[in-house]
């Protein structure tokens, strides 16, 4: 009878179980236990049968007559006497081979006719181990590729040399493959090494260099011997950082052939996305001859100077080269450009922090063309989500005259501002700097609006900004405006018209804020489930006085 692999596989379920089954004999167990053993040091064990009933002789692959019609039918299924009751689709890979994975258990001691108990057992055994599919069984590890140390066994064994694989054969050991025998590649395999890390490998002798080792060595040590390429080497971002080291170290010579072939591509040195790193650090060492060379370079051309500083690399570098400079000729030469742009620039997200860095480095005197056309379109900058920062900045460094022009066009149009998303913060900027004299003006502008700006989802800001800023007698007029209204519940309950009256209800003070709670109580049936109006009224019920009523 052939020795099948499947065979075997049944007939070791069977005995390893037999004592589990009533039908076998105490001696059926002690058979299967021996046969156990052998088999675990022998994979090449023949066939063997169990006895039965008094020794009555039974051969696994025959079916008898005092078996059962189950017993019959699948015996090639991996059914059996004890069989385990737990089946999944691997007892079946011969009906369902594409359903079923190929799996083959871990066993060192496996050869082709048996795929072993010793490293798990099989799966339709009772006792499951972990299976090993092919792919793990094939896994191989190149110590020549991987620079690391091979295992403490293996140190003074031969390098292993990699092995093409057949996939064809179901057995990979060297009993039933001899094509798996290791192959001499030249003789390499045959060399014994003291560490795998000392086994040459031309290939990755680059892994064990260092990594600055290998950045610098694309560039020279000195700038003399790049010359004439100093430009196409500060395109690339590694060269650009070599030349930025040699303008830290601070050599004139260095620097002055950096900056000769640089000096007529200013534009694209500062809005280039690495070279304008560059351009940073030569501002910083550069003399003032060289200074002046760049200042002429940027102011030359309108639209050079409106792209740099719009571009999100050069207004770094438009910014740092503002900074730097020293002499009032420089300082004024770029002012007197910006002031064409200087609309342009406020109204953007990049040109906003040039004309920002100007008020900022520059005397206030010296910026003065720049403040004159932002009070000439002060309504203009001030609606702009970047002019509104510019405007707040310039009232900031304005000398005293700049400063009352920009703050009368600011009063003027308050109302129109408070309403605006953007001119509402330039309204509350002003009421902040706490001059008394402009916030009566804005109040006297915003007066008999109150209730209106309050359910306004910008102006209630401004509101609340007036009743918390402005003196007490300020605040009072606004208060009994608000009280006095006859829209007062509608602002109670507006999404933002509730928290102008719980400010009310923080400020006010005296017989001001009785009359503000009992006026809020007297509307306690519309406040005290309403999602808005609720909260006023807890408020005004936690801020009433002890003693009085509820509802007086």
């Amino acid at each position: 009878m052939e020795n099948h692999p499947r065979s075997m596989r049944e007939e070791f379920d069977r005995m390893f179980i037999g004592g589990q089954n009533p039908t076998l004999s105490s001696s059926t167990a002690n058979a299967a236990g021996s046969v156990l053993q052998d088999h675990f040091y022998s994979h090449q064990q023949p066939p063997f049968t169990t006895t039965v009933n008094g020794g009555f002789p039974i051969d696994h692959n025959v079916a008898y007559p005092f078996m059962n019609k189950e017993q019959r039918r699948l015996p090639a299924m991996g059914s059996h006497f004890g069989a385990n009751p737990v089946r999944s689709i691997l007892d079946y890979s011969d009906r369902y081979p594409a359903l079923s994975p190929e799996f083959r258990e871990y066993n060192p001691y496996s050869g082709c006719n048996y795929s072993g108990l010793a490293g798990g057992f099989d799966h339709q055994s009772s006792l499951n181990g972990f299976l090993e599919t092919l792919s793990d069984r094939n896994l191989e590890i190149n110590f020549n590729r991987l620079n690391i140390s091979s295992p403490t066994d293996f140190v003074h064994s031969p390098v292993p040399s990699p092995v093409p694989v057949n996939r064809g054969i179901r057995c990979y050991d060297m009993c039933c493959n001899p094509q798996s025998i290791r192959r001499d590649y030249g003789g390499l395999s045959t060399r014994v090494f003291d560490n795998v890390l000392d086994f040459p490998n031309p290939n990755n002798s680059h892994l064990l260099q260092p990594r600055s080792q290998l950045k610098r060595s694309k560039f020279p040590a000195s700038v003399k011997d790049i010359r004439g390429r100093i430009r196409m080497v500060a395109k690339d971002q590694e060269g650009c950082q070599f030349l930025q080291t040699k303008c830290e170290g601070g050599k004139p010579e260095d620097i002055e052939m950096i900056f000769d072939e640089v000096k007529d591509h200013i534009f694209e040195l500062m809005t280039d996305a690495s070279m304008n790193y560059l351009a940073q650090k030569l501002f910083k060492v550069c003399n003032e001859r060289q200074m002046t060379h760049i200042v002429v370079s940027v102011i030359s051309d309108d639209n050079n100077l409106t792209n740099i500083c719009l571009n999100s690399h050069g207004t770094r570098a438009m910014q740092k080269l503002i900074e730097l400079l020293k002499t009032p000729e420089h300082r004024s030469l770029i002012v007197s450009a910006l002031r064409k742009i200087t609309l342009t620039l406020t109204k953007n997200t990049n040109g906003q922090h040039v004309i920002q860095n100007c008020l900022k480095s520059f005397h206030v005197d010296e910026v003065q063309p720049i403040l004159n056309v932002v009070a000439d379109n002060c309504l203009d900058i001030a609606t702009d989500k970047s002019g509104c920062c510019v405007l707040q900045l310039c009232v900031l460094h304005a000398d005293e005259a700049s400063k009352e022009r920009l703050m009368t066009e600011i009063i003027a149009n308050a109302l129109e501002l408070s309403e605006h998303p953007y001119g509402n913060y330039v309204v509350q900027h002003i009421l902040g700097m706490h001059i008394p004299d402009v916030t009566a003006h804005i109040l006297k502008n915003l007066a008999g609006n109150f209730v209106n700006l309050a359910m306004n989802k910008y102006a209630s800001n401004v509101v609340e900004k007036c009743i918390k800023d402005a003196a007490d007698d300020q605040s009072t007029q606004i208060i009994r405006e608000i009280i006095n209204s006859p829209n007062f519940l509608g602002l109670i309950q507006h999404p933002f018209g509730n928290y102008v009256a719980q400010s009310v209800l923080q400020t006010a003070k005296g017989s001001l804020r009785e009359m503000m709670i009992n006026k809020v109580q007297k509307e306690y049936a519309y406040l005290h489930s309403h999602p808005h109006g609720k909260r006023v009224l807890a408020l005004a019920r936690n801020s009433k006085p002890r003693g009085l009523s509820m509802h007086e």
